[in-house]
């Protein structure tokens, strides 16, 4: 849970860009989501452009997180985060048609 979750002190995790190592700027943080699952934050470098995704979650333990470099905007992380989940049939159905070389032809069909 994260009932305790000081979001406003714990975005100062966000320190350096992986990319240019510059400082970030507090105010280019913005939190997407919180939830009692976490805290959902994109991030942009002023010095580079770079955008970085992080989910924090704070657990007994202490607070833990992920990061990933993204070229999406805030928005389109939002229309992501809003789809279902991906089953595990999904993703048998994608491993198929990638051994089949099926999944290029596939995508094609969708445009």
């Amino acid at each position: 849970m994260i009932n305790n979750f000081q979001s406003p002190l714990n975005l100062k995790l966000i320190k350096k860009c992986p990319v240019c190592n510059m400082d970030y700027q507090q105010s280019m943080i913005q939190v997407l989501d919180e939830n009692e699952y976490g805290l959902l934050t994109y991030a942009t470098c002023k010095s580079c452009g770079a955008n970085l995704l992080t989910k924090f979650a704070s657990l007994p333990q202490g607070v833990i997180g992920n990061a990933i470099l993204t070229d999406l905007k805030p928005q389109e992380v939002m229309d992501f985060a809003g789809q279902d989940d991906l089953s595990d049939n999904d993703v048998l159905d994608i491993q198929y048609l990638i051994s089949k070389k099926e999944l290029i032809n596939n995508l094609k069909k969708l445009t």
